[in-house]
């Protein structure tokens, strides 16, 4: 079935949310309390709020990550195998995985996504506005959220071997910011693929298929640290001050 067929109705989508329960830098970092709620907590809901998705895929090696989003209700869980839990782990043999699974159990869909359980700060319009765009695509089966470097790379530099600062571009600095070109990241929160993705490849997405999806910096932060938290806990609280 063609991207072209798949916008004649509405898509069956699978959205998996991968929560390792190791965790080196935040230990137990999925269920971390973030004003007052797990930071998985967000995840779930904002999948469930956007009414997008026909199943919502909790992947975990943890008993305790999996009971938690089985209480929720309407979440199917799975156990991930150790193999796919170590920190050499990838994101997409996880997809690739549990999509397998799903296949195999006879379940179809037009969409996989990927959603981050630390996603805290996303919202349903990220989501839908994602949808919107990778059904506007004719040619692409694969999306992924991404977000603008706050400086130019252009600027950055490194310590060298004797301790000196050197500039990847140092012809740059006579630029201003707005006349250098746009680079982007990988947001590390959200991706949409086609099934054929799992199909034609078995370790990861080749350079140059993804199409971008570009999202606020502002709901972009990826928890990987303790800064990270602290400033996810931050903003959510100011947002809730507001309301």
């Amino acid at each position: 079935m063609t991207q072209e067929d798949v916008r004649e109705r509405s898509p069956k989508r699978l959205v998996i949310i991968p929560a390792r329960g190791g965790s080196k830098r935040i230990p137990r970092k999925n269920l971390v309390d973030v004003c007052g709620r797990p930071i998985i907590n967000y995840a779930i809901n904002t999948a469930i709020s956007s009414e997008l998705f026909e199943d919502i895929l909790v992947s975990s090696d943890d008993e305790e990550i999996l009971n938690y989003a089985k209480n929720i209700g309407n979440i199917s869980i799975s156990k991930r195998p150790r193999e796919l839990a170590g920190d050499n782990a990838t994101i997409f043999s996880t997809l690739r995985h549990e999509y397998n699974i799903k296949k195999n159990l006879g379940k179809k869909y037009d969409e996989i996504w990927l959603l981050s359980a630390t996603a805290c700060l996303l919202s349903k319009d990220d989501l839908l506005g994602m949808s919107k765009h990778f059904l506007r695509s004719k040619t692409t089966t694969a999306m992924l959220g991404v977000t603008e470097y706050e400086v130019p790379v252009q600027w950055a530099m490194f310590i060298d071997e004797h301790g000196k600062l050197k500039s990847l571009d140092f012809a740059s600095f006579g630029s201003r910011s707005q006349d250098l070109g746009k680079f982007y990241h990988d947001a590390g929160c959200l991706a949409v693929f086609s099934p054929s993705v799992f199909e034609d490849y078995e370790n990861a997405v080749p350079e140059g298929q993804f199409e971008p999806y570009v999202i606020n910096r502002n709901r972009a932060v990826d928890i990987d640290n303790q800064e990270d938290l602290e400033l996810v806990r931050a903003l959510i609280s100011y947002e809730e001050r507001l309301l």
